[in-house]
C-alpha cells in the first residue's frame, strides 16, 4: 500500500538482519561443529524458556477450542512428519530446493510471530558433501558465514519468495486468527524441538546427562532473562 515509506522503515532492519546473520553464522557453524550435542541442548533450553512467553502472547486475544485444536493438529502433523523421516533415515541433500527452503525458514523467522529459522531447521538431517551427517541449519549458516553465492542465491530466492507469497497471508491471520495461527506455531516448536534434543548424550553416561542438562538449563535461564528484559520495554503502537 505505501511500498517507499515501508521501504524506508524497514531497511534499518533488514541491513541488522543480513549483518547480525553474517557476523554471527561463521561463529555458530564452529560451535555446532565442535559442541554439537552441547549446542543442541542449549538450544532446547532455549525453546523451553520461551514457552511461558509464547504462551502468553498466544492468549493475548483469548483462547477457544480452535486454539487447542490448532495446536494439536500441528503438532501431531510435524511430530508425524519429522518422526517419520527419523525411522526412514531420511537426510537432505543440499540442492536448489532446499536451500531456497532454508531462505523460506529465515523469511518466516521475521514475519511469524514466535517462529525461528533454528526450530525450523534444526531437527532436519542432512547428508554433507563428504557422506558425514550434520543438521540443515549447520548448512545454512555455515554458507551465510563463509558467503557461499551458491546456497546464498537460491536462499535469496526463497525468502524474498517467502516475503512476497505470505506477509500478507500472515497479516490476515495476525488480524482475524491470532489465536489459531499463534497456537499452531507453538505446536510446531513443540514438536521440532523434541526432534532437536541429543537423546543419545543425555543416554551416553551419567556424567554426560549431568553435563547435558546443565546446558539445557543454561539455555532456558538465558531466555527467561531475556523474555523479563522484554517485558519491560514498551512496544509501540502499529498502525
Amino acid at each position: 500500500k505505501a511500498f517507499k515509506q515501508t521501504a524506508k522503515e524497514m531497511w534499518p532492519i533488514l541491513v541488522g538482519f543480513v549483518v547480525g546473520y553474517i557476523g554471527i553464522a561463521k561463529v555458530l557453524e564452529e560451535v555446532l561443529k565442535a559442541y554439537e550435542t552441547q549446542a543442541l541442548a542449549v538450544f532446547v533450553g532455549m525453546a523451553i524458556g520461551i514457552m511461558p512467553s509464547l504462551f502468553r502472547e498466544a492468549g493475548e486475544k483469548g483462547r477457544n477450542k480452535a486454539s487447542w485444536i490448532s495446536l494439536a493438529v500441528v503438532f501431531i502433523a510435524a511430530f508425524a512428519i519429522l518422526g517419520g523421516a527419523r525411522i526412514l533415515q531420511l537426510t537432505i541433500v543440499p540442492n536448489f530446493f532446499w536451500n531456497a527452503f532454508g531462505g523460506a525458514c529465515l523469511a518466516l523467522s521475521i514475519i511469524a510471530p514466535g517462529m525461528s529459522a533454528s526450530v525450523l531447521m534444526l531437527p532436519l538431517l542432512m547428508t554433507a558433501a563428504d557422506g558425514s551427517v550434520a543438521t540443515f541449519y549447520e548448512h545454512i549458516t555455515g554458507a551465510i558465514g563463509n558467503l557461499n553465492i551458491s546456497v546464498l542465491l537460491p536462499l535469496a530466492i526463497g525468502a524474498a519468495l517467502t516475503f512476497v507469497l505470505l506477509t500478507r497471508a500472515v497479516d490476515w491471520m495476525m488480524n482475524n486468527r491470532y489465536n489459531v495461527m499463534f497456537h499452531g506455531i507453538i505446536g510446531l516448536v513443540i514438536a521440532a524441538t523434541i526432534f532437536t534434543i541429543p537423546f543419545a548424550a543425555f543416554t551416553a553416561s551419567v556424567s554426560s546427562c549431568l553435563i547435558h542438562i546443565v546446558f539445557v538449563v543454561l539455555g532456558c535461564v538465558a531466555t527467561l532473562l531475556l523474555d523479563k528484559f522484554n517485558s519491560k520495554v514498551e512496544k509501540p503502537d502499529v498502525e
